[in-house]
């Protein structure tokens, strides 16, 4: 799991250089812009350049909600992720404050819902939800996290989630938390698939509707040049400035300027063609 304050004094600097919040994040989303595909839209779901229509909003509203609602726990309330080397792990009892009923689109995201749990995946991980009781603790739950096996229950012997994983999963890196009557477990794929469902019982999902885009530093070399290229060819159109293609064409018009039996007189001068 990623330390969410690992850049902090990178970042504490570059707000102070900004002076007020408005400006600094006006410069975080422009880099957005500028350097990767955060904004472009794909009209393919297959193109590994873009994100689907909505998505970077939904994921911006996401990341606000999600330190909102961590920043009112008081420390002693706030969530610990624990990393487990065993079959299943435990962490301290979060009181919880309301009753979490309701799952939402990101908690379904490349998955399902269902009356207990939803899950999501990418194309490495997958994020369960396991709705508990109220008032239930850590004590009262066993959670056993196998290859090809998941198990979520109660003292009593009530099965929340439980059967065969569609796909293997590094068990041994697991990691679960309990908040809010939330169970959130994370799981990292063994094989980069996309997973038809979670565990053998529920109906499988269609791979094809899936949203396959992938975040900018999984893909490919080439595909992040192209993606590069299309920002620099942006910045460029917004300055008024010729573009990759229109500096390729350039080129070539000035390598024929002065062939021989060239229709072209006079010093080169790319603004008197007009290209179809």
């Amino acid at each position: 799991m990623v330390d969410s304050s690992e850049h902090d004094d990178l970042l504490f600097s570059m707000l102070k250089e900004c002076k007020t919040l408005p400006v600094f994040l006006d410069h975080i989303f422009g880099f957005l812009n500028r350097r990767t595909d955060f904004y472009h839209t794909a009209t393919d779901p297959i193109s590994p350049v873009g994100l689907p229509p909505g998505l970077a909003e939904q994921t911006v509203k996401q990341i606000f909600y999600k330190w909102k609602l961590s920043d009112k726990a008081p420390d002693n309330e706030k969530p610990e992720n624990i990393k487990s080397d065993r079959v299943s792990a435990s962490l301290p009892v979060q009181k919880p404050r309301e009753a979490c009923d309701k799952f939402t689109k990101s908690d379904c995201y490349n998955g399902a819902i269902y009356d207990n749990y939803s899950w999501s995946q990418t194309l490495l991980e997958v994020d369960i939800i396991v709705k508990i009781p109220e008032s239930t603790t850590v004590k009262d739950l066993t959670v056993q996290i196998l290859p090809e096996q998941i198990s979520v229950k109660l003292k009593d012997g009530t099965v929340l989630l439980g059967g065969k994983l569609c796909q293997k999963c590094k068990h041994n890196d697991a990691i679960w938390s309990l908040q809010n009557n939330r169970l959130s477990i994370h799981l990292d794929k063994i094989k980069e698939i996309w997973w038809e469902r979670l565990v053998d019982s529920e109906p499988k999902l269609d791979i094809n509707t899936l949203d396959c885009s992938r975040p900018f530093e999984e893909l490919s070399e080439e595909a992040q040049a192209k993606i590069e290229e299309l920002q620099w060819n942006q910045e460029r159109k917004r300055l008024g400035l010729p573009t990759s293609d229109e500096l390729a064409m350039q080129r070539v018009l000035k390598e024929s300027w002065h062939c021989e039996n060239s229709p072209f007189s006079g010093p080169f001068d790319p603004s008197s063609v007009r290209f179809n």
